[in-house]
């Protein structure tokens, strides 16, 4: 068999072989797969985009989690997010009810632009590809770090966690009290001492959210 080489440049993913010229596969990032919310039973699509310009984050893979009916704008604005963010308590909806700021993520940014090629039908599905293209995608996977939950919460599609956490990955859960089979391979996302204190007591590493910058000494 040839020996093939997988390449991602600002065009999409090349596979190059040894007796064939290269060949394009010309999409910012695929579909890994759309079906139903585990938080909510709701369709949803779970999108990776290989492509980063999130300065915060640097050069990653974003995995993100979308409602496939209404533009993260609009989920937001009715609900429609719990199907991918489940109960956090900084969704927008809920945040507002108890008058804190809500989730740093602007969802008029990289969730709208990753909806809008969604719905344009921009991102193939990966159980749909070619299967060099399909291997090529998972060897690209493991070239550089993988983020869940560029938006949305990876408890809210079990099913791709397996495919995603063989390679070097990040990620973070507010379903940490319902999914405790996730502490092995999420941090718990956490919005106060006592949670943290709840959550290392049950196992978990835990990423904390403060306004007050108060910080204990086992925390970075």
């Amino acid at each position: 068999m040839a020996e093939s080489k997988y390449t991602l440049s600002a065009r999409g993913l090349f596979v190059a072989d040894k007796r064939t010229k290269s060949t394009r596969f010309n999409y910012h990032g695929v579909i890994l797969r759309i079906g139903a919310s585990g938080l909510t039973n709701d369709t949803i699509a779970t999108i990776t985009v290989f492509n980063s310009t999130n300065r915060k984050t640097g050069d990653m893979v974003q995995i993100y989690y979308l409602p496939v009916n209404e533009p993260p704008t609009e989920a937001v604005k009715t609900g429609a997010d719990a199907s991918v963010c489940g109960d956090c308590k900084l969704r927008p909806l809920l945040a507002k009810e108890q008058n804190i700021k809500p989730c740093y993520v602007k969802k008029f940014h990289g969730p709208s632009a990753v909806y809008r090629s969604f719905k344009a039908g921009r991102y193939p599905h990966l159980d749909r590809m070619k299967p060099r293209f399909w291997q090529g995608v998972l060897q690209l996977l493991a070239t550089k770090p993988i983020r869940l939950g560029a938006w949305g919460d990876p408890a809210c599609d079990l099913d791709t966690i397996p495919i995603l956490t063989q390679f070097k990955w990040t990620g973070y859960t507010h379903q940490w009290r319902s999914h405790p089979q996730l502490k092995d391979v999420l941090m718990a996302s956490v919005d106060s001492i006592a949670e943290y204190q709840e959550a290392k007591k049950q196992g978990w590493r835990c990423y904390r959210h403060t306004s007050s910058g108060e910080m204990l000494d086992s925390e970075l």
